[in-house]
């Protein structure tokens, strides 16, 4: 006796990576390399693109300033960039980046990674004020950017500072070399006055002890909400209050954050990279995330490059690089969509930085030095897509019986002439057919042959030509039923 059974996947879900992929959804994927699923649709997904300003050196660190008070609109915003050493911006119509300069010379440093917060001052006789970014690290110290003039300036500061924050209109400093337990703040409105004020100490700077006696040194301070989080690797502070008679410390609970470059705030959460998956600190504790979805993404994870990971928030998606297979450097990005909550997977992206902005989200690379790329998420830009594969998670009946003669049931749309190739995998063998697609819209209907007692669904595609699956898969195939 032999009857049918259909499997029906209305939409898609991005990856779930738990257990051996068996009894799981078909939404699903156990891979999902390089597509989307936008309101549950499988598509394609755009390749990025550069642009033509170069460096000699290789970026280590994007900047950006957005100039409020500048009077053309089309030169707002300012980006930054340090690589060898050396300081450089351009506007977003430069085609060659400009170096700056301090004190009448380029300004030449240690390093070329910086912490940095935007800002404003109110210099002596300006009619506005003057939007500024401020840039530290633990090797040169702070310097200050001005959006008017472009030029750099050196902040006096108690301690050379790791990382930086603003926070309740004062800017904090920690990460320091030779005092690893130390947060110092400046003094409200004015981040070049590092003084105390002993009779008005509110009005003035300070600094705050917090001890771990282990070595560690805070490695990230990130405003949350009303208030600052202070990390080190292995632990976490809450600072409550707005000026020091109101300051609070409470170490919090779960751990610190280890990959310091992927933290980032969403909403009520940070989102940041652990030794073994991701993590969440929810204003208590830091717990696991979403364990199970991206598990064997994680487990390909080369934890002797693991400082090498970033991440950061762009348009509600969480984007993570990552060093994968035994790579020195990131070369692939996990991303977490915290509306729809999906995980998916781009290879070969060499991130080595990310810069979001109100437009666009840019990136540097570590195996194309001297540029800086635009994310790619424009799919209606026809050839511009990249190879991209999705597998379905096994099906298999718990009477282990066996099924065969598959028909799949699927409408592709593409912009151009393109051909997508559907597999029927069993724990046998696989059978591809390649599917020849024109622009538009059709329903076509593949038929397989075989058995197997379990079978899983995989889509791939290797034209560079933007295509989607709108109204999901439906596959229909023989039960035995003896």
């Amino acid at each position: 006796m032999r009857y049918s059974t259909t499997v029906r996947m209305k939409n898609f879900l991005g990856l779930y990576q738990d257990g051996d992929g068996i009894g799981i959804s078909p939404r699903y994927a156990l891979e999902a390399v390089n597509v989307e699923t936008p309101g549950g649709v499988l598509g394609s997904v755009a390749r990025s693109r550069y642009n033509w300003a170069i460096l000699t050196s290789p970026m280590t660190t994007l900047m950006h300033l957005h100039r409020r008070w500048h009077a053309n609109e089309n030169e707002k915003d300012v980006l930054l960039a340090c690589g060898g050493g050396r300081l450089y911006y351009k506007l977003p119509t430069d085609i060659v980046w400009q170096p700056v300069y301090l004190s009448g010379q380029m300004a030449m440093f240690q390093q070329n990674d910086w912490s940095w917060v935007t800002y404003e001052i109110n210099p002596p006789g300006a009619n506005v004020p003057v939007d500024v970014l401020l840039m530290s690290n633990e090797k040169d110290g702070m310097f200050c950017f001005r959006g008017d003039t472009m030029t750099l300036s050196i902040v006096l500061t108690p301690k050379k500072f790791g990382v930086i924050a603003r926070y309740a209109e004062r800017i904090w400093g920690g990460g320091i070399e030779d005092d690893p337990d130390m947060l110092v703040y400046s003094a409200p409105f004015d981040p070049f006055n590092w003084s105390q004020n002993n009779q008005i100490p509110e009005d003035g700077a300070g600094d705050i002890m917090q001890p771990s006696w282990d070595g560690d040194s805070f490695t990230a301070l990130r405003q949350f909400g009303s208030q600052l989080i202070a990390m080190k690797k292995r632990r976490i502070w809450r600072i409550l209050g707005t000026d020091p008679g109101q300051y609070t410390f409470r170490e919090q609970y779960g751990g610190g954050a280890m990959a310091t470059n992927t933290i980032a705030v969403d909403g009520e959460r940070i989102l940041m990279l652990g030794g073994e998956g991701m993590l969440y600190y929810d204003g208590i504790s830091v717990k696991p995330f979403d364990e199970p979805f991206a598990r064997q993404v994680f487990a390909r994870m080369n934890r002797n490059a693991f400082d090498r990971a970033c991440a950061c928030l762009y348009r509600d998606t969480y984007y993570c690089a990552l060093p994968l297979d035994g790579a020195e450097t990131n070369n692939a990005v996990l991303l977490y969509n915290t509306r729809e909550k999906t995980w998916l997977l781009r290879e070969g992206l060499t991130v080595c930085s990310f810069l979001p902005m109100d437009n666009m989200l840019l990136y540097t690379s570590d195996t194309v030095p001297g540029r800086y790329w635009e994310w790619g998420e424009d799919v209606r830009m026809a050839g511009t897509m990249v190879p991209a594969k999705w597998i379905g998670p096994w099906q298999e009946r718990g009477d282990k019986a066996l099924q065969g003669g598959w028909t799949v049931h699927l409408a592709v749309e593409a912009q151009a002439q393109m051909e997508i190739f559907i597999t029927i995998r069993t724990e046998k063998k696989a059978r591809t057919k390649r599917l020849k697609v024109l622009p538009g819209t059709k329903p076509r209907k593949l038929v397989f042959g075989g058995y197997g007692r379990r079978w899983r669904l995989e889509i791939a595609c290797y034209d560079p030509v933007a295509w989607r699956i709108p109204g999901g898969i439906q596959v229909d195939t023989e039960i035995d039923g003896q």
